[in-house]
This record gives structure tokens, C-alpha cells and sequence, in this order.
């Protein structure tokens, strides 16, 4: 059950209706979901969640699929249902069966993909255990420094998103359910 209900589109301000527009069109959704629903009763943290996500997930080098992955392993390792179910289906819009990838992410078969996941799930869990070998690793897999930081920041973008997901109460949205 939510602890924060969430603020319908017809209830919202102007400014906040404006996110929710811009947030459901450019993630390709039918509606704006409940997680950016319950921000709405705060247009700055539905403003600022919105834009971090237009620019970490979004924009970059890294493909967003790849990125998605990194946010629904990290999610399922911290038992964030809601982020799991919300970017698997994000996943699974775009092409990519998450759950089977991050179900072992060990067994990933494409090492670089493999390699990069595993970096941004520690990165996520424990930050300062991250040694030059970690970065190294990467690297023979031609990750750049540009590249690098952007899996951090989707690490961090994760645990973000866990904690106001799992703050809040958010319930799994009805479109989001009937994603496999």
C-alpha cells in the first residue's frame, strides 16, 4: 500500500502536468506512471527526478537498454520490486529480456555487457571497494572515462530510485504489471 497516494494529472499543477506530459512521451509510456504520479505532489522533486533521469538514463554514450539492465540488476539485488518490474518492462519495450540477463548476471554471455553490470552493482552496494582492476577490467573492454562515469551514475541513479520507490510505497502501475 502507498504511503504518499498518487496525484492524478487533472489534480496536478500546471508545472507538474508539464512533467508528466514530457515523462510519459519520452519514455514512450501510455501514461505517466505511478512513480512520477506520487512526485507530482513535489513539482521540484518531479522536475529534478525527471530531468536526472532525461540526462543519465537518456542521454549519454551508453545505450539505454544497457543502462536499464544495470538499474533492474541493482534493483532485484536490493529487493526494489517496484524499480525491477518498472525498468524490466522499460527493457522489455526496448527490446531486451532483463529478467533472464540479471536473474545471474554471472552468466551473462556477453562479457563486456557482463563485466560493465557487475562494476555498476558494486558500485551501487559498496562504492569504496571499487579497485584500479575494477576500472581496468573495463577498460580492455574499451570502456572510456566518459563511458565509466556514466555506469556510476546509473548506480547511483538506481539506489536513488530504490530508495523513493520504496519510501514512498509505489505500487506496481497496471501497465506495468502486464510486461513479462
Amino acid at each position: 500500500m502507498p504511503h504518499i497516494p498518487i496525484l492524478e494529472p487533472d489534480a496536478a499543477s500546471l508545472e507538474v502536468r508539464a512533467v508528466y506530459e514530457e515523462f510519459y512521451h519520452r519514455m514512450s509510456f501510455p501514461a505517466p506512471p505511478n512513480f512520477i504520479t506520487i512526485q507530482g505532489h513535489s513539482s521540484a522533486a518531479a522536475r529534478g527526478i525527471w530531468e536526472l533521469l532525461k540526462n543519465v538514463l537518456l542521454g549519454g554514450q551508453v545505450p539505454r537498454w544497457k543502462k536499464e539492465l544495470i538499474i533492474v540488476a541493482i534493483s532485484h539485488e536490493r529487493d526494489c520490486r517496484y524499480c525491477a518490474a518498472a525498468h524490466a518492462a522499460c527493457c522489455t519495450m526496448l527490446g531486451v529480456n532483463a529478467i533472464y540477463m540479471v536473474r545471474d548476471v554471472r552468466k551473462i554471455p556477453d562479457v563486456a555487457l557482463r563485466d560493465a553490470i557487475l562494476f555498476a552493482m558494486k558500485a551501487a552496494r559498496d562504492p569504496q571497494s571499487l579497485r584500479e582492476s575494477d576500472y581496468d577490467t573495463l577498460r580492455t573492454h574499451g570502456f572510456t572515462h566518459s563511458d565509466m562515469v556514466e555506469l556510476i551514475s546509473v548506480a547511483g541513479l538506481a539506489v536513488y530510485l530504490n530508495i523513493i520507490a520504496d519510501a514512498t510505497g509505489v505500487e506496481t502501475d497496471e501497465m506495468i504489471r502486464g510486461t513479462p
